[in-house]
Order: structure tokens, then sequence, then C-alpha cells
């Protein structure tokens, strides 16, 4: 028999191993069976109706089908395992004569193959605002163009709250409850993929509550978490409230210790940015012992990666996207080439002065559009107004923090090309 999935809009057949162990659950009778497809794992589910989903993600589904091999190859087989035969051949005229007439072709030739993801390299752990589920614009991103780079993606909000558990009690981000559901994700994005690197990540709330669980939880992450965050739109001060309204926003980050390394994914027309708009956020990672940067989103808003004003910047929310995902993937990069072991790592790169030198940027020629390097290339043409603002403990902010500041009073300046930074 062949077993086959729905594939953009037609049945494509699983490999042979694959197809055989599916194959050996249905035949036992099995309603499901497990297994790994291009390194993601998936339940196939052998009831009507049969269907393939994604184990993390149990709303992403697909159609299967079996087709029973055809009725001669069938017999064919069952006499051959039945009973070996030990007589001549039967004369082939006899043969023709006993054989139907073979019926006219009607096989459709099989579809080419889509473009298949690579094996993840990278797990992100991504934690939901306030609300408690994921922004429909960055579920999708999450679960085409992330996935399609290699970062596979377990969303706490694609997982119910178990006892002990909440998402989230808002009055307090690092409260038991909220830092309890977030650790159970995690164990389980571990146990689904026990041999990749895991990053932490989230939007808005989530990402305070990140903040504690890497702080104050560490030793209770699997093994092969990273000491390292991706935060998308981190709410520094409520919309509308004079500055420093909430002191406990922005304690979530400089309470963060030396040896985690942050970047801040943050739109430049972010509604929580507070009235001072980025420049806010890029004066408070100055004070910050931990290594962070903040990435602006040209345009961007809160629910990342929805933008808006792009017209006058001469972008589009296409290229926007590639921004978001490129700066996610990045970073993904860079958390997965230390692993688990992100904060000895760091400690090496401290020791050997190799950190040092990478704090020292110079920027070449042409008007303020601080991207990171990867990005320059990435988003090529149009002005951009997107650029990165680094720390790397509270001693370098403090001497780079005039530096930046005249960066940010020039945030409005045209400019007609994208400049990279080097280290030097």
């Amino acid at each position: 028999p062949e077993w086959s999935v729905m594939l953009g809009g037609q049945y494509e057949p699983y490999d042979a191993p694959t197809a055989s162990a599916i194959e050996e659950a249905f035949q036992r009778g099995d309603e499901e069976v497990q297994a790994t497809i291009d390194g993601k794992l998936y339940v196939i589910v052998l009831k009507p109706p049969m269907k393939q989903q994604l184990s993390s993600d149990p709303t992403r589904q697909r159609a299967i089908q079996r087709r029973p091999a055809p009725a001669n190859e069938a017999a064919a087989s069952a006499t051959a395992v039945a009973s070996p035969s030990t007589e001549a051949p039967a004369p082939a005229s006899a043969a023709v004569a006993e054989a139907p007439a073979p019926a006219a072709s009607t096989e459709v030739p099989a579809p080419k193959r889509q473009r298949e993801s690579p094996p993840p390299f990278a797990v992100l752990i991504f934690a939901p605002g306030a609300g408690g589920q994921t922004a429909k614009a960055m579920r999708a991103l999450q679960d085409s163009a992330l996935e399609r780079e290699g970062v596979a993606v377990f969303r706490c909000d694609d997982h119910p709250p178990g006892p002990g558990e909440a998402r989230w009690i808002k009055s307090s981000a690092g409260c038991a409850k909220n830092v309890a559901h977030v650790l159970a994700v995690a164990r389980r994005a571990a146990a689904a993929h026990p041999t990749l690197p895991l990053l932490l990540g989230g939007a808005s709330f989530g990402n305070r509550v990140v903040c504690e669980v890497l702080r104050s939880h560490r030793a209770e992450l699997p093994s092969r978490a990273c000491n390292a965050l991706l935060l998308c739109g981190f709410p520094l001060n409520p919309p509308d409230k004079a500055e420093g309204a909430d002191q406990k926003r922005p304690a979530h980050l400089l309470a963060l210790p030396a040896g985690v390394r942050v970047r801040l994914l943050q739109g430049g027309k972010d509604e929580f940015n507070g009235p001072r708009g980025i420049l806010a956020l890029n004066e408070l990672v100055a004070q910050m012992a931990a290594t962070a940067e903040v990435v602006e989103v040209p345009g961007g808003q809160h629910t990342l990666p929805a933008a808006k004003g792009l017209k006058q910047l001469n972008w589009t929310q296409a290229q926007v996207n590639t921004f978001v995902v490129d700066a996610m993937v990045e970073f993904a990069r860079l958390a997965a080439a230390a692993g688990g072991g992100l904060e000895e790592a760091g400690r090496a790169e401290r020791e050997s002065g190799a950190l040092a030198r990478q704090q020292q940027m110079r920027w070449q020629a042409g008007p303020s559009v601080h991207m990171p390097r990867h990005l320059s290339t990435s988003v090529p043409g149009p002005p951009a107004h997107g650029r990165v603002a680094v720390s790397s403990g509270a001693e370098h902010n403090r001497a780079s923090n005039g530096a930046r500041q005249a960066v940010a009073r020039r945030r409005d300046a045209p400019c007609d090309r994208v400049t990279q930074y080097v280290d030097v």
C-alpha cells in the first residue's frame, strides 16, 4: 500500500521507511503513530479522518491517504509469500490467455516536490503578550519564514497551562504560575528536540515573563537552554503614561546579569516606547549589565511585524517582514553557535579580549542607518530607518551612550543607502 500526504494540492508519497512504519501501525490497529519528517516530530492519526499533525502545534494538519496496492500486484505478492513455487512456470501462451487485458493507463505523473524546510538548528520558545495569544502576523511569520530558515517554534499559547501554571497572571510577570508555564513548554520543546539549543523569546508582556524565567530560574530550564533572550516589542512604558510611570518594566532588563545576551527587536512606532520614542529604550540599554542591543524595526508597531507610515519611509510591509525574520534568525544563530553554554562562551570571549573588540564599531560612510551586518544586504534599495544600538555591560554602555543619543537624534534624516557596522 502507498501512504501519501497532501502537499500543494496534491497527494505525495511518504518516503519508504516512514510509509512502512505507518503501515505497520495501521495493521496493528493503532489509532496513531509518531514519525520524524525533515527533523520535525509529527503525529499520524490513523482513524478517520486520517491526518498528519505537527506534534508541537496540533492545529497544523494535512490530510493523508492510504492507497491499496493494485490487485494483480497484491495477489502476486501474496502468492509469493504464501507458497514459493517449485513447479515450472506456466507456458507464456496460457498466462496470456488467463490474464485480463491491461487497462489503459490513467496514472498522472507525480508532481515535483516543493522545497522542504531544512532541519532546525534551534528552537524558539515564544511567550505571547498579555492577551495570551501570539499576534496573527507574527504567528504567520514563525510558521512560514522562520521554520524555512531552520528555527522551530514552540509557542506557549499552543500549550494549555497545566496544574500550577497560568498564561498570564498580569499583576506579576515573574509569579510562580507564569514561570511554571514557560518552564513546562521549554521541557516539551527539549523533549521534541533533544539535541537542539533552546532560545527564550516573547512579545510584550511575554518578554517580561521570560526575563524573570532566565534571571531567577535558569537552573530549572533544560540544559540546552541558551543564556540569551529574543524580545519582540518590549513594553517599556504604558501608552499615554508619563515616562517611568511603571518602574517594574525597566527593572526586568536592568536585573539581567552579565553573561546574558539580549536582542530587543523594537518598532520605531511602538506605542509602548514612551513619550520620547525609542530613545528611552536605547538609554536603558546603556545601563544594563547584560550584553544587549536594540534593533529598530522601521515603522514597526507594538504587535510586530505590523508597521505603519511605510510609504513615507519608502518601505513595504514585505520588506519589514523580511527585516524582522532576518533579525530573529541571525540572533538564533548566535545563540545556537554557543548552544546551552552561552554563559561559558561569553566568559571565554571576555578572557580572550574578543568581546572588547566586538564592542568597538566604526560607521562606514553615509547618514545614520544602523542595521545588523547581515541585514545591510537583506533589505537593499529604499531609504531605511532601521538601526541597532549595542551595549555590552554598563561600563561600555556609559562610554558609548552619548554617541547613541546623537545617532537617535538623527533618526529621521533621509538616507539613500544602507550603512553597516563592522568589527575593528
